[in-house]
């Protein structure tokens, strides 16, 4: 039946002291027992079924009441010796736990047991005070009543040097000891001296029935000793049972119960030969003892509990009663009380020489008359009666009592009883209540947190009271958890047992804050949910202070079961801390193999941690990896079990390539793939077309003997550099030999903090067949060896319901490389010729490695681009020589395809094709290019392989320009401002202009050398012809009619249009310019342009309907270079480059949609209704190239007049007259039409008057004549007007106020036919009129 637990029972219950004379010790000792205590050790507890009368005189029946029997002279005359000091016990606490080995989990019980049974005499508290005195006198004495009179006077004698401990108002217990063995069988001598004990001290007298010399028969064999923490609970041995092994254990675990016997855990621990368990006393423990023998003693026992002791407990706890409630009842107590709550309090510091019945404040005790302490033992007493309703009422006066008097220690220890107390009020511990897995009635949270209060006052009260570790708070924390343990209840408990171990960095404290964790477990609903947090966390505070208390194999214990919790969270700061401890300790302790498994648990990714962090872990590894090697042992049992947190190789980018430039390209098989679109959809080669050019990427094929690569990806995952040494690839093959098959060597690569490097080994297999490659070995950090698989998953399958339902993948062929013998075979590379950095325009030397490494001559080799233009050979380059008119094609070029000068390739020659790039963008460029032949054989096959070369460009020169008309002439001015961007000197070489229409003077430059961040500015002049040039149409009819077609649902193939050659007018200084690289530059812009404006048109299409260059399209280019001798690096050779400026238009656009408009509008006019589609989509694409087509830029359009005035005679804004002169001043009026293709009519309305000038206090200044004038300019004229302004005095003249009206149009047989108008208000300046 449920009841407190016997851990709590057992160090509160009652305290019996032994007085025994010396014969009675000598029958002990023939047992192995140091005196009568130890005799009787074995059957304190096994007092069974016990009726126990509370305050209110109900019987409860208890399933057990045990007792405490202690020696006399642990009592009296010192109680400082009964019981080990503070540091001794925790000394205990340490030894004891660290004897044991941590999957034992004897480290708590040991704790608690060495805790609750070594609590010292105390003034504060009494369940320590003895509540009763056993006399014992042995029948063999030659005076035995004079020996009890002895003991008596003893006792009487000790009692009175202790003054805060009743020893004379105890139950005196008196027993006459028969040694069988000495005195015989004959028992009438020990009746008759039990008689005349009876009649001379009362009736609680007793005989006992010893034997203290064994029978003859063999010594039993030496029982186990060893300490625990079980409290030992034996029954009394039957006549059947009677064997002396048996006893022997009995006595054996009893006296070494640290439980029960915690003294002799002392004595072994200081090392006290006289009182430890010594061999030969072990041997005699119980030897003399029969089975009956164990009966009479248990039979004592209860004697003495259930006819002396609860008799005379329960009539004190009566007679207390009635004391404490008369003092609480009297009118001297309630005077007292009242005045010392109302009218005041007491002092600061109470009196030294308080009086008799006071609080001694010098000494920290009450007297034994002072009601204070008649009522703690009162609440004591009723306590170990189990009445806790009744003693928590009387823990609750003490309490208050106490703190009134400023007894911090006795208040502390009430509140810690009163707590106590009324958690085991709970139902749950009533005797009667059956047996059940959790509380009956379950505490409410307003209950636990009422008793919790009480227990965190006292273990505060106890620190504050006393510097150190506080046994009491832990004892106070032990006694309540015991109970909260057996209710169920964990709310809370993991912060109490942290609170009571305080800060101290002992054992006990480290085993407290363990059994948190535990609590925090079992209190969680979820194992894996609420409360693990809380446990990992205590189980790290466990872990610390067990290793700073040298228990490391405990500290390990704590630290991996918190790592096990945290490797499952998003903390890697913690648990990179607590498996860098369990590293530290393995190693410390030897455990090699487990210091590596630690340390290499660091070194996975984490991008949060502090960079350079993870060096430390990964020498520490490298330091254990190197004294593992010296365990054979250890190594071989880790041998394959390690593994890296992050793999270094990238399984999925892995590749089996056929060439270097192929492996070390920085694009994926997808850019490759783009140009082999491109490639097959500009196919003009000979044969048939095949329906792929590069490899399946499922597979690689290499001719036998042809040396092919494994790219792999390495990245480092650490936060500190890594070195990856002895690198290497396995192949596994079903028809090769693996030794046949040559594999490079990658001595070292070494990786900086998280980058990422592409790795080559080269791999030849001299024979036909295929190989896969399996996995990659290599040296971690130049000691750990380490091998990666690399196998890669398949697709997944779909073909039958069952692949279907479950998750099954294919083969994968990615890493399998099939070799075959003969064919056409070419590899390509391209590398740079140089070095240094490349700057954004520069004209940067290549070459094309071409190899044929197959069996075959290969012929037409080209190369596709994966940029139209972007490539063009060196050796092929024009050069505009002379200023004047060059013939250029007109055509936009949309083929990505290159032909390479390449008459054939033999079987293994080799050949270099000189090529120019010049990069127009900055930062990482990726140049990738196909190289495609074919074999001079009959079966015509096809060879493709891909190149590839990186570059990091750097900014050079940006250029911005500006365009202004020309103040005297119906030319511009283009300002060009180049503005170094780069690190280095620059010198501009040249400016250079195209243009069909255009024509520009040359600008001479010299040599101006621009240093970083500095700009340079120049005017380039630039006029329109004299006589438009043949061919030339302006208004690009056949470009508006195919326009017109593709809108109305045509075909742009079906309208071609021809571009020929246009005759462009070239103006340069400086040094010859390179015609293919302009091309491309041209070719690059136009197709990027026109595809974002025309974004519904394919790009095929586009290079049908649109020219190269648009007839008033002005490109501009300027040269420069960078010397040698201002490169940082060590190249000799000069930079050279070119900036190019595409399409500019110095004059007004204009419209060239206009017939398209009119189409769509008579259509609309006449009824026609839009055509209908089948898709939306088409509707939609449709409705974008109209808009296109019609609001784009081809239907831009601008106002082409030009209005300018002019006073006739002023010199810069001045005009002066004489004073004679009376008339009007003349006002010239400029209208020049500035567009090259469309004529325009206009009309002028001048101001009739002009009030914003200032002519003091006469009339203001008036046109005279018509202020109304109009006509009609044609494309490039202009027309002057002269105007007469009457100026009365001097004064500042305001030719502002004018109105313009501007009407595009064009010239019709029957007429005008407007295109746009305009309609402004301009300003003619301000002239300063000056009469002398």
């Amino acid at each position: 039946m449920p009841s407190p637990p016997l851990s709590i029972v057992q160090p509160l219950s009652p305290r019996v002291a032994i007085l025994a004379s010396d014969d009675v010790k000598l029958s002990c000792e023939a047992n192995g027992c140091r005196g009568m205590e130890e005799l009787l050790r074995p059957w304190e507890g096994g007092t069974e079924r016990v009726s126990v009368l509370s305050s209110t005189l109900t019987p409860t029946v208890h399933p057990s009441f045990p007792l405490r029997f202690v020696s006399f002279d642990s009592i009296f005359p010192n109680p400082a010796v009964g019981a080990p000091m503070p540091d001794m016990v925790v000394d205990m606490i340490s030894s004891y736990v660290g004897d044991r080995k941590p999957d034992e989990e004897q480290h708590y019980p040991l704790a608690r047991s060495l805790l609750l049974s070594s609590c010292p005499l105390a003034a504060y508290e009494t369940f320590n005070h003895p509540v009763g005195v056993l006399f014992a006198i042995s029948s063999g004495d030659a005076d035995p009543l004079m020996a009890m009179r002895r003991l008596v006077q003893q006792h009487i004698g000790a009692v009175q040097t202790v003054p805060w401990m009743d020893a004379v108002n105890v139950l005196k217990f008196y027993v006459v000891v028969h040694d069988a063995g000495r005195q015989g069988q004959d028992m009438a001598q020990a009746n008759e001296i039990l008689m005349a004990v009876k009649k001379t001290y009362g009736p609680h007298s007793t005989l006992l029935i010893t034997n203290s010399r064994p029978p003859p028969t063999s010594p039993p064999s030496t029982p186990d000793t060893r300490p625990h923490p079980a409290i030992s609970l034996p029954r009394p041995l039957t006549s059947e049972e009677d064997s002396p092994g048996a006893i022997s254990q009995i006595y054996a675990s009893a006296l070494s119960s640290l439980a029960l016997s915690p003294m002799s855990a002392v004595a072994a621990a200081m090392g006290d030969e006289s009182s430890s368990d010594t061999p030969a006393r072990r041997n005699l423990y119980g030897a003399a003892l029969s089975a009956e023998d164990t009966q009479r003693l248990a039979a004592l026992v209860r004697e003495l509990v259930v006819q002396s002791l609860l008799p005379w407990m329960e009539a004190r706890v009566r007679e207390w009663n009635e004391v404490y409630h008369a003092n609480r009842r009297g009118i001297t107590g309630r005077l007292f009380g009242a005045g010392r709550k109302f009218f005041g309090s007491r002092p600061a510091s109470p009196a030294p020489n308080a009086s008799a019945t006071g609080y001694n404040t010098a000494k920290g005790y009450y007297p034994i008359a002072a009601v204070e302490s008649l009522t703690r033992r009162l609440a004591d007493f009723a306590f170990m009666l189990r009445d806790y309703r009744f003693a928590s009422s009387i823990y609750d006066s003490l309490r208050r009592d106490y703190a009134q008097d400023r007894a911090l220690r006795h208040s502390a220890a009430a509140t810690e009883m009163y707590g106590l107390s009324l958690l085991l009020s709970n139902p749950y511990f009533f005797p009667s209540t059956p047996p059940r897995p959790i509380a009956l009635t379950p505490f409410t949270t307003l209950q636990h947190t009422d008793i919790s209060s009480w227990l965190e006052q006292a273990v505060l009260a106890y620190y504050d009271a006393g510097q150190g570790i506080q046994l009491d708070a832990l004892r106070a924390t032990l006694l309540y958890y015991e109970a909260w343990k057996m209710i169920g209840e964990y709310r809370g408990v993991g912060a109490a047992l942290v609170r009571a171990a305080g800060e101290a960095e002992e054992v006990v404290g480290a085993v407290m804050i363990e059994e948190a964790a535990q609590a925090d477990l079992r209190g969680g609903r979820d194992p894996e949910g609420r409360g693990r947090r809380r446990r990992a966390f205590h189980l790290v505070i466990a872990g610390r202070r067990y290793e700073t208390a040298g228990l490391k194999s405990y500290s390990r214990r704590c630290l991996t079961r918190a790592a096990e919790i945290y490797r499952s969270t998003p903390w890697t700061a913690i648990k990179d801390r607590i498996e860098y401890s369990l590293g530290r300790q393995a190693y410390a302790s030897g455990e090699m193999a487990g210091a590596v498994r630690h340390f290499l648990s660091l070194l996975g990714r984490d991008d949060t941690g502090v960079p350079g962090s993870q060096g430390g872990p990964l020498e520490d590894m490298g330091l254990a990896y190197e004294q593992l090697v010296s365990y054979p042992e250890q190594l071989e049992e880790i041998k394959g079990t390690l593994r890296l947190p992050t793999p270094v190789f990238d399984v999925q980018k892995t590749r089996i390539v056929g060439s270097a430039s192929e492996a070390s390209g920085s694009r994926s098989q997808g850019r490759y793939t783009e140009l082999e679109a491109k490639a097959l959809g500009e196919w003009d080669r000979k044969g048939k077309k095949p329906m792929r050019l590069l490899p399946d990427q499922g597979r690689t094929e290499v001719n036998a003997g042809y040396t092919f690569h494994v790219q792999l990806h390495a990245t480092n995952p650490l936060n500190t550099p890594l070195i990856i040494s002895d690198l290497t690839v396995a192949f596994s093959s079903p028809t090769l030999v693996s030794a046949d098959i040559q594999i490079e060597h990658t001595p070292e690569v070494s990786l900086e903090a998280y980058e990422t490097r592409l790795v080559h080994i080269s791999v030849t297999v001299p024979s036909p067949g295929s190989v896969t490659l399996d996995s990659v070995s290599f040296l971690f950090h130049k000691f750990l060896p380490v091998t990666q698989p690399l196998k890669k998953r398949g697709k997944r399958l779909h073909a039958t319901k069952a692949q279907r339902i479950s998750t099954e993948y294919g083969t994968d062929t990615s890493l399998t490389a099939q070799i075959f013998q003969g064919g056409p075979s070419i590899r390509a590379e391209l590398v740079r010729v140089g070095e240094g950095v490349v700057y954004d325009g520069e004209e940067v030397q290549l070459g094309l490695r071409i190899r044929n490494g197959g069996g075959e001559a290969v012929v037409g080799v080209q190369m596709v681009l994966g940029e139209a233009g972007s490539l063009h050979l060196r050796e092929k380059a024009d050069n505009l020589e002379a200023q004047g008119d060059q013939n250029l094609p007109n055509r936009l070029d949309g083929s990505h395809t290159l032909n390479l000068d390449v008459a054939g390739l033999g079987p293994g020659e080799e050949k270099t094709i000189h090529v120019v790039y010049t990069p127009r963008t900055t930062g990482p460029i990726d140049l990738d290019v196909l190289v495609l032949g074919n074999s001079a054989g009959e079966e015509d096959e096809i060879a493709c392989t891909p190149a590839s070369l990186s570059f990091d460009v750097r900014p050079s020169l940006a250029v911005s320009t500006r365009i202004r008309p020309s103040s005297d002439s119906g030319g511009y001015q283009v300002l060009v401002e180049a503005h170094n961007q780069s690190d280095t000197s620059i010198q501009l070489d040249g400016l250079h202009s195209f243009s069909p229409y255009w024509s520009a003077s040359p600008v001479e430059l010299g040599s101006v050398v621009l240093l970083p961040n500095q700009t340079y500015r120049m005017v380039l002049p630039v006029h329109p012809p004299k006589e438009l040039p043949a061919n030339l149409d302006l208004r690009q009819t056949q470009l508006v009619d195919a326009l017109s077609l593709l809108i109305q649902g045509k075909p742009a193939g079906e309208t071609p249009i021809d571009h020929p050659p246009i005759s462009i007018i070239a103006a340069k200084d400086g040094s010859p310019i390179d015609l293919g690289a302009y091309l491309a530059s041209r070719q690059t812009y136009r197709a990027k342009s026109l595809r974002s404006s025309f974004p519904t048109i394919p790009s095929s299409q586009l290079a049908s309907l649109f020219p190269l260059i648009d007839p008033l399209d002005l490109d501009l280019i300027l040269s420069w270079s960078i010397p040698s001798s201002a490169l940082s690096s060590s190249s000799s050779v000069s930079r050279i480059g070119k900036t190019y400026i595409h399409a500019l238009r110095p004059s007004p656009s204009f419209s060239l949609v206009g017939p398209i408009h009119e189409q769509i509008a008579s259509a609309l006019a006449g009824g026609s209704k839009a055509k209908r589609t089948m898709y939306e989509e088409t509707g939609r694409l449709r409705r974008v190239l109209v808009d296109s087509v019609l609001e784009g830029g081809l239907a831009a359009e601008d106002d082409p007049v030009d209005v300018r005035m002019k006073v006739k005679g002023a010199a810069r804004g001045v005009l002066r007259l004489e004073e004679a002169e009376v008339g009007a001043t003349g006002v010239e009026v400029e209208l020049r039409n500035r567009s090259v293709a469309i004529p325009v009519r206009w009309l002028l309305r001048l101001p009739s008057d002009l009030s914003g000038s200032s002519m003091g206090q006469r009339d203001q200044a008036v046109f005279t004549g018509s202020l109304v004038h109009s006509g009609t300019l044609q494309p490039n004229t202009s027309e002057v007007l002269r105007c007469k302004v009457l100026v009365p005095e001097s004064g500042m003249l305001d030719l502002s106020g004018w109105t313009a009206d501007v009407e595009t149009g064009d010239e019709v047989e029957d007429g005008w036919r407007p295109r746009m108008s305009w309609s402004r208000v301009g300003s003619g300046g301000v002239v300063q009129i000056i009469r002398e």
